[in-house]
């Protein structure tokens, strides 16, 4: 009779217990409905290949949707999520609406992330929250995606890249070569010709143009020094040109000198009017202003091609006599 007794004590216990049980299930299954139905907005995170090359990029996209306009919801700023073997190589975003079969919009915020791969192995990206709230609402809600698992594998030979860059460095090794050559051509030529007296021949005037080309710029901001550096030039060319120490001696006596040479009228006057400026200029003490200093850059110039036809004329017709 004890026996039985215990049988049925037993045999209750076990349909409490599964009767509990069941209710229990209905509860959480009730509950996990109500959950699934309010929630209004979806989370969806993916990366486009779980197994990248180390020399590809990792691409993360993540994709907030709900139905109903754009700004029904304010959706937080999301934070850079935590990374595993991955660098962030830069992010964008963009919103759309999509329309929907039954006539309804769906919109959509999407995220993508791109990382670069640091080593072999594998790489991960920790889950992302993502906080929003609805339009006209107070209350904020939160949203967060599983952590994502990539295996970073062999890198893929960059052939295409590698064969551009040995055309390249072919290219600029075949330039090089040419503008050696180039050089050494011209040099042998020279020294050939330098050897047979055959060297050619610059004038004075040439010579002293090219160094007003090279040391005195007419639209510089320091004139005083560039009139200093044109005087003394032309100084120079006088006294190579024409033989008689022009840096010794004073503007009047070089004027002197001046009267005295095989020349033109109309040089020696142009002569006569750039010492004389050029002597006001240094001993007024006062800065010379662009027109003047055009001026006398333009007149000095001009004599100096003058002299290099006139040498240019000589040496022509003495080469036609031989």
């Amino acid at each position: 009779m004890k026996v039985r007794k215990n049988r049925i004590c037993v045999l209750f216990s076990s349909v409490f217990i599964l009767l509990n049980g069941w209710s229990n299930a209905q509860v959480v299954d009730s509950l996990s409905k109500i959950g699934y139905q309010s929630q209004q907005i979806l989370l969806d995170s993916y990366v486009e290949e779980s197994k990248v090359p180390l020399n590809r990029p990792v691409i993360l996209h993540v994709e907030l949707s709900w139905k109903g306009e754009l700004n029904r919801y304010q959706i937080e700023p999301v934070n850079q999520p935590i990374l595993t073997n991955l660098l962030l190589d830069g992010s964008g975003s963009e919103n759309r609406l999509e329309p929907q079969d039954d006539g309804t919009l769906k919109a959509v915020k999407a995220i993508t992330y791109r990382f670069r791969p640091l080593e072999m192995g594998m790489a991960y990206i920790d889950g992302l929250l993502v906080k929003y709230r609805e339009k006209g609402s107070d209350r904020e809600e939160s949203l967060s995606s599983q952590r994502i698992m990539i295996e970073i594998i062999d890198p893929i030979p960059e052939s295409g890249k590698g064969k551009v860059k040995s055309i390249i460095y072919v290219v600029l090794l075949i330039i090089f070569f040419i503008i050696v050559f180039y050089f050494l051509v011209v040099y042998v030529r020279k020294r050939s010709e330098a050897k047979n007296g055959m060297a050619p021949v610059v004038s004075p005037a040439e010579f002293y143009l090219n160094r007003m080309v090279q040391d005195v710029d007419p639209r510089g901001t320091n004139l005083n020094e560039m009139i200093n550096r044109l005087s003394r030039i032309f100084r120079e060319y006088l006294q190579e040109e024409f033989n008689f120490p022009v840096l010794e001696l004073s503007t009047r006596e070089i004027l002197e000198q001046v009267n005295r040479l095989e020349m033109e009228d109309s040089d020696k006057s142009q002569l006569s009017r750039v010492l004389e400026k050029l002597d006001v200029v240094k001993f007024a003490g006062k800065g010379i202003n662009p027109d003047e200093f055009i001026d006398i850059y333009g007149t000095i110039e001009n004599f100096l091609l003058k002299r290099k036809q006139i040498f240019d004329s000589a040496k022509d017709l003495q080469k036609e006599v031989k």
